[in-house]
Parts: structure tokens; sequence; C-alpha cells
């Protein structure tokens, strides 16, 4: 059973936990982190590497993407799309090596969401939101990043520009 003090310092990110652990004396573990990740740390795609050994769950979630004209995409947490993405399960090495890719904090930041689980169920997980969304970025309206990033990175609004 974990300690009053263990239980309020576990959601911090796994750098500053370590440090507290470590000035309070207590046992640092390498904890697992659920992230949901709904762009290039997908299975198959460009960055999934970054994800190290994470277990791979597919799931969604409720909200929006955006293309941000960078070859990936942005989430927000309003709107009514199912984002289609994975929920990752990650060691401290794989979440500070997401962080690094993702550019925490500057870049994205992150904040904890409801995810459905395909198959079932539900589990609250990580996911990586864009810090400064150009105004006019597309949505993206599928919620499907592979399969727009497979359609040339066209959707209804581009194309009918």
């Amino acid at each position: 059973m974990q300690t009053p003090i263990e239980l309020e310092i576990r959601h911090l990110p796994p750098s500053v936990r370590r440090r507290c652990e470590k000035a309070l004396g207590l046992p640092c573990r390498d904890e697992e982190h659920k992230v949901f990740v709904y762009g290039t740390l997908i299975a198959g795609e460009a960055n999934a590497h970054w994800a190290g050994n994470a277990r791979r769950q597919k799931a969604w979630t409720t909200g929006t993407i955006y293309d941000t004209g960078c070859r990936f995409p942005a989430f927000v947490k309003r709107g009514r799309t199912h984002v289609k993405g994975e929920v990752l399960t990650v060691n401290d090495d794989g979440f500070k090596s997401m962080d690094r890719l993702e550019g925490y904090p500057h870049l994205y930041r992150r904040e904890q969401i409801q995810v459905h689980l395909v198959g079932g169920g539900n589990v609250l997980a990580w996911v990586y939101i864009m810090n400064n969304l150009r105004k006019d970025a597309p949505v993206i309206e599928s919620g499907d990043w592979v399969a727009y990033r497979k359609a040339g990175y066209r959707n209804a609004e581009t194309d009918a520009k």
C-alpha cells in the first residue's frame, strides 16, 4: 500500500517524481503509464518506435483532431468525433521518450482523459494536446489519422477548396 505522500507524487512527470522520491527517501518505482495516441505514435506509423516496448490496445475517444500541416496531427478535447488511436502502456523510459518527441511541455501538454478500448472497457489515459494550434488547421473529419495520411493528407474540407 502506498503512503499518502507516494499517492500525491505518483502523477508527476517521471523525472520530477524520481527527484521527489529520492529527496524523501522513498523507494523509486518504475511505473507504467497509459497514453492515448492518435497520430504518428500509432503502430506502423513514423514515430511508433519512440514508445519503446509499449503494450498497445486499439482505442478511441471523443474530441477533434487537426492536420497541423507538419505531417502530424493535433488533438483537442472539444468535439464529438470518434478519434481513433491506441492506448499505449509504457514504463517511465517510454513515457520520457514520448515527452521528448512531443516537445512536452512547450509544444504539447499532457492531460488525462477517458478512453474507450476496442473490445470493451474504459481507461484513464494521458493524451498530448498541442499548446498553440493554428486557427486555420483543417479538421480531420474521420478522426482517423492513419486513413487520412494514407489518403494523401486529404479530407472533405481540403477537397472542397
